[in-house]
């Protein structure tokens, strides 16, 4: 939903694809990589200047820790923030557990 929304409201050609391994080479310079805990991969893009975008829907955060954080409905729902820097806008995809820390799964 976010992806579909930042490339209606975002000017053509501010949205750069990720490369093939799903992260963007800027957030990979970073030090992002999947499987990291998303509070890590938050912290170090914020560091570097991204600023974390508002979930689309609004309402009750479902990680009070993490407010920026969407999550689809369902058995196999994914989870969601995005982040804009200058023209650059991704948004990275998490993976949710029973147990333990929402974890970074990809970019789009």
């Amino acid at each position: 939903m976010l992806a579909l929304s930042l490339l209606l409201v975002l000017p053509l050609g501010t949205l750069r694809a990720a490369d093939a391994s799903g992260l963007p080479a800027s957030w990979k310079a970073l030090g992002i990589r999947v499987g990291m805990p998303y509070a890590q991969a938050r912290q170090a893009l914020v560091g570097a200047g991204w600023q974390v975008e508002a979930p689309e829907a609004g309402g009750t955060p479902v990680f009070s820790a993490t407010p920026e954080v969407e999550c689809g409905q369902g058995r196999d729902a994914v989870c969601s923030a995005g982040y804009r820097k200058g023209t650059e806008a991704y948004g990275l995809m998490l993976e949710t557990a029973k147990h333990g820390p929402l974890r970074v799964q990809g970019a789009y």
